[in-house]
């Protein structure tokens, strides 16, 4: 137990940090004024920076020692976190929150490889990774509550000052007792590192906030198709690319990917809404989302009994047609209190049985030599998920919010251009400019951004639900004919 207390801690807080800005992102607007592609890149460089770095650290693990990575990982993670509690502006900001990437690039992966080494029988590791499973799912919905209490206490940058000490404790904790992990005898590649990096990143670039292109795009699938040829042809290679031809493993990853890019990119909308547009304050707005946490709990404490009776692509099945179906309500318009109560519990729940599935069918199909790359797959997946979900929805949702603002009549021409930028700078604009009405155009235009944004999303995994069982139905299919 205290090892799964030791690997949760570093976990849980890596997860807080991607989610942890959703609440407090208004109170670092007000204080350090960003521009709109600013303030979605303090949100998403995080997630992007660590997603090219994944595959790299979790193999350096395999070679190199997996708990001499992991402390490592700590130290720069806790470090960072101070760069970023102290940054005097939006440059300084922006390189300490990609350095808090580096951290849980580093820490993320060995974390999930080291369940594979620590708990070898079958049992006892779906129940590990369903715990960390739901330490992390839980980290992403507590950030915004953990944000909104230490915003209305102390400001914005105490969300990043809580991180340290429990860094240090963790250090202490790792060095004390998790077995050190002798270093693997294959050799580590770099230049196949330095390929994968490079084309995970090309991939994140041209989604980005920014929208780095169709030409960042190409060269980060060019580098892939390298690094894939390089895997195919090299005696030891850094990912072993069988691992993608066992059955479920493709669907797996996309549905990490999935899960995490609309639990991340939803949440950033729905928290702002809430503040926005209801008008609570940023810890009333945080104790809404605990229902997705509270969710999220139970679905990682279900989940290993369902995954022993009824299989992973199963229970991965279900939990994509029940988060489908409960994001269907804001879609659909139930944004008030008790229909948006239902459908965070039920997306939680889903999403929770999805994530924990996924993972379990990802470290299983590795052998325990490359448990590193299988665990850094995942978590790929996860932060470019989260990185992706942030820019996706953030840039569906301005886009639909600029299309339906209608801005009353007499309105200052100042106070329009600030208006447009996002409800948050509506509302500074109504109060600097008492510009009567604009405050709730704003209100209803953020509220139809978000329900277009949950409709993509009950599609995207009404989509995924078919998608799992048709695969189901020719993987059964094969076997009668076999």
């Amino acid at each position: 137990m205290r090892l799964l207390a030791v690997l949760g801690a570093g976990l849980f807080l890596v997860a807080v940090d991607a989610t942890v800005l959703h609440v407090a992102l208004p109170d670092l607007v007000r204080e350090l004024r960003p521009g709109a592609a600013a303030q979605v890149w303090i949100v998403a460089i995080y997630p992007l920076t660590a997603a090219p770095l994944l595959l790299p650290f979790g193999t350096l693990g395999d070679r190199f020692g997996r708990r001499r990575v992991l402390v490592t990982g700590y130290a720069v993670f806790g470090a960072a976190s101070l760069g970023c509690a102290f940054a005097p502006d939006v440059t300084t900001l922006l390189i300490a929150r990609a350095a808090l990437g580096c951290g849980g690039a580093m820490i993320m992966p060995v974390t999930m490889s080291l369940l594979r080494e620590l708990f070898p029988d079958q049992r006892r590791r779906r129940t590990a990774i369903a715990v960390c499973s739901g330490v992390a799912g839980t980290g992403s919905v507590f950030g915004p509550v953990l944000g909104g209490v230490l915003v209305e206490a102390w400001g914005w940058r105490a969300t990043f000052l809580v991180n340290p000490p429990v860094i240090l404790v963790a250090v202490v904790a790792a060095l004390r007792w998790l077995p050190r992990t002798p270093p693997g005898r294959r050799p580590w590649d770099a230049l196949s590192a330095v390929l994968a990096a490079g084309g995970v990143l090309g991939i994140a670039f041209a989604a980005g906030p920014s929208g780095g292109g169709v030409l960042a795009g190409v060269a980060g699938c060019v580098l892939l198709g390298l690094f894939v040829r390089r895997q195919r042809s090299a005696a030891v290679p850094l990912l072993d690319l069988a691992l993608f031809r066992r059955p479920g493993v493709p669907g797996a990853v996309g549905g990490v990917l999935l899960v995490m890019s609309t639990l991340v990119g939803l949440g950033v909308l729905l928290a702002q809404y809430l503040q926005v547009v209801l008008g609570l304050s940023p810890t009333a707005a945080a104790a809404r989302l605990l229902l997705v946490l509270g969710a999220s709990a139970a679905g990682s404490v279900t989940a290993p009994a369902l995954l022993g009776r009824f299989g992973n692509a199963r229970v991965r099945t279900w939990g994509f047609a029940l988060a489908g179906s409960s994001l269907a309500v804001p879609a659909a318009g139930g944004l008030t209190s008790w229909w948006l109560a239902a459908a965070l519990v039920g997306s939680g729940f889903g999403m929770a049985l999805a994530l924990t599935s996924s993972t379990d069918t990802l470290l299983s199909a590795a052998p325990p030599g490359h448990a590193g790359g299988a665990a850094a797959v995942e978590k790929t997946g996860y932060e470019l998920g989260a990185g992706l979900g942030t820019t996706a929805f953030g840039s569906l949702a301005a886009a639909v919010y600029a299309a339906r603002l209608a801005v009353p009549p007499g309105v200052p021409e100042p106070a329009a251009r600030l208006a447009a930028a996002g409800p948050v700078q509506a509302e500074a604009a109504a109060r600097g400019f008492a510009a009567e009405g604009l405050l709730a155009a704003a209100r209803a235009a953020c509220t139809v951004g978000v329900q277009v944004s949950a409709g993509v999303a009950c599609g995207l995994f009404a989509v995924a639900a078919v998608v799992s069982v048709l695969g189901r139905v020719r993987r059964g299919v094969r076997s009668a004919a076999v």
